[in-house]
Formats: structure tokens, C-alpha cells, sequence
């Protein structure tokens, strides 16, 4: 790291190479998204929000910021960039394929049409597969499952994935030219990202750019906002002041064209203030991570539970979907993405595997 600032600490001084409860907090992210949509996708609104900012938003906001804190952190303490992309692939993908294999067997045969084995025999079905994989676009219904939803979507949720990717790639990028190892290019591309992201949310730009564009700043400058924090540990420690005055500035003027910048702030120290503590518990940190399982698989669960009665209130369909969604997620993380996580420890040496 640049020794321009007090990022130099070793892991001996620095809290983040420590045990910490960014596990815990992620599934409080995940579950505010699986609230939500719990409400979006019968109703289309969302009750949970401040300032018109909806949690579930705010949280995907949240899950970026921490991803920029740890891939700085992760692009800094590596030799080589094979491991990490090979690490990045095997946090994603494996767990999406298993997704994409349930959408082919489960969720089209029984919601999609036509129903039974008649409904692998379409194209559709197929060419999301392959588009989805290539992060293209999902908001979808291949084949039309889930046709009779009020948001016929197979999985509203995945949209996010691909910018997550990009940000990968990015920063590898960033990394590899050196100008993400320098705290104060890493400061000015924050700036440029939001008052860029501040720009095109108007017209003209609005009317100009595809939504995509917009998505893209936004998440960036989220990302850039977790990076930025990597960079100064001293902002990884807000504490009890830092917290009001995030939160105070948030209550005030979160409705103004910087509420969103706001928002971030706010969520980057309670992230920060609530996942870096003084005495960690060792049960939150060593808690199984269901947050990616919860994210992907929430909302086609949602969907199939609201087939069985379109009409059901929003509180009855979380309370019903939340065992069933736990469940998938805790099939996913013990037998795909915990196994395949434990394959980024080895790498090849001398023509065998080791660790």
C-alpha cells in the first residue's frame, strides 16, 4: 500500500484483518432486501424507506460499499491477480449455476408455460441460461415462469450481480495500473463517480443514457466509498460522534439531490462502527455467510409462494417464505459455496495442489 497515509498498519494493528461481525451485518442487508421485495412484489411499494429511500435499496447500496472495503483489501494482500479472479469466480458462480439449474428443473416445469418436462423443450428457457451466465439482462420470465405474478419476474434480484462483476473487474483494473493503490486517485475517482452520478440523474443526461448507466455510477461510487475506507483506517472507526453526525445530516437533508451520497455515509459508519468492534463475538464471526443464498434465492421463492394465493397479504408471504428461503440458502452455502470457497486456498505449485 502507499505509505502516503496510516494505511500502512499490519494486520496486527488493523481491526479488519481481525475477527469482525461483517457476516452478521451481511445478512441483515440480505434480509432487508427479502423484506422488501416481500412487499414490492404483491403490492408494488415499498413501506420501509426514509426520505423516499426504500431499505431494500439502501441495503444493495450497503453490500457494495462493504465488497469495495474487502476487494481493496483483498487486491492489496495478494501476489498475483489469478487468485484473484479465480476467488471472485468461485464466490459467484457456483451458487448462480446451481440457481439457474433449479429455474431449468423447479421453478419452470411448475410455474412456467408450458408446465411439466414440455417446458425445457423451449428456446427461451435456454437462451436466459446462457444470457444470465454472461450477466446479461435477467428481468425477465423465460418461458413464462411465474406469468401470473403481479411482477412477472423470475428473479427480480439478480440484476445486481453483473455490476458486482464489473466492479471486480474494474478494480483489478484499477489495481493493475496503480492508480487504486494511491489513496488520493482512489479519493478523486469517488468524487468524479458521484458528481457524475449527480449528473445524469437529470435531463438532459436522464433522457439520454439508458437506466444501465445510471445503476453503473451508483453502485460504483458505493464500491469506490468501501475502497476509499480501505484506505484510511481511521474512518473504519466513526464512533459515537461520527454516527450522529451521519445520521443527523442523513434526517436533514436526505431528501435533497445529495441524499443518496448521504445515505451511503450514513450506512458505511454503521457498517463500520457495528461490524469492526472492540470484543467481537466469536459466534457472530463465525457464523455460516447465507447473505448471497438469501439474495439470490429470496425472490423466486417469494414467487412461488405468492402462486399458491395472489391475493396473500405481504406479512403472510415473508412469514411463510423466510423458513423456505433460509432453507435454500443453507442448502446453497453448505453443499456449493462453502465447498468451492474452500478452493480458493489452493492454488498450483510446483505441478501439484497445494495450499
Amino acid at each position: 500500500m502507499a505509505p502516503e497515509n496510516d494505511a500502512g498498519a499490519g494486520p496486527q494493528q488493523d481491526p479488519l484483518f481481525g475477527t469482525n461481525h461483517f457476516t452478521l451485518l451481511r445478512w441483515f442487508l440480505a434480509g432487508a432486501v427479502l423484506v422488501g421485495h416481500a412487499w414490492m412484489i404483491p403490492t408494488g411499494y415499498e413501506p420501509t424507506r426514509i426520505h423516499d429511500w426504500t431499505f431494500s435499496y439502501l441495503a444493495v447500496n450497503g453490500f457494495f460499499i462493504l465488497s469495495g472495503l474487502l476487494i481493496a483489501k483483498s487486491l492489496a494482500t495478494r501476489n498475483e491477480l489469478a487468485s484473484y479472479a479465480r476467488s471472485r469466480l468461485l464466490r459467484i458462480y457456483p451458487a448462480f449455476i446451481l440457481l439457474i439449474i433449479a429455474l431449468l428443473l423447479v421453478f419452470g416445469p411448475l410455474f412456467g408455460r408450458p408446465r411439466g418436462i414440455a417446458y425445457l423443450g423451449q428456446a427461451e428457457p435456454w437462451a436466459y441460461v446462457t444470457r444470465t451466465l454472461l450477466m446479461g439482462d435477467p428481468l425477465t420470465s423465460p418461458g413464462g415462469v411465474f406469468h401470473a405474478s403481479p411482477e412477472p419476474v423470475f428473479n427480480g434480484a439478480l440484476w445486481t450481480i453483473r455490476y458486482e462483476v464489473l466492479a471486480y473487474l474494474l478494480a483489478a483494473i484499477g489495481f493493475m495500473l496503480g492508480a487504486l493503490k494511491r489513496p488520493g486517485t482512489t479519493v478523486a475517482l469517488l468524487v468524479a463517480s458521484q458528481l457524475a452520478y449527480l449528473a445524469i440523474q437529470h435531463p438532459p443526461l436522464a433522457d439520454l443514457l439508458p437506466s444501465g448507466v445510471i445503476s453503473l455510477f451508483r453502485f460504483t461510487t458505493a464500491f469506490l466509498i468501501g475502497m476509499v475506507l480501505w484506505h484510511f483506517p481511521k474512518l473504519r472507526q466513526p464512533g459515537p460522534v461520527g454516527m450522529f453526525l451521519a445520521l443527523a445530516a442523513f434526517l436533514l437533508f436526505g431528501w435533497s439531490a445529495v441524499g443518496e451520497l448521504l445515505a451511503n455515509l450514513l450506512l458505511a459508519a454503521c457498517l463500520m462502527q457495528f461490524g469492526l468492534v472492540a470484543r467481537p463475538s466469536y459466534r457472530f464471526a463465525r457464523m455460516p455467510d447465507y447473505s448471497y443464498g438469501i439474495y439470490i434465492w429470496h425472490y423466486p421463492v417469494l414467487q412461488s409462494v405468492l402462486m399458491s394465493n395472489r391475493d396473500m397479504p405481504p406479512a403472510l408471504l415473508l412469514a411463510i417464505s423466510t423458513p423456505l428461503v433460509l432453507l435454500c440458502a443453507g442448502t446453497s452455502w453448505h453443499l456449493v459455496e462453502k465447498p468451492a470457497l474452500k478452493l480458493k486456498r489452493w492454488r498450483r505449485r510446483s505441478g501439484r495442489l497445494s495450499d
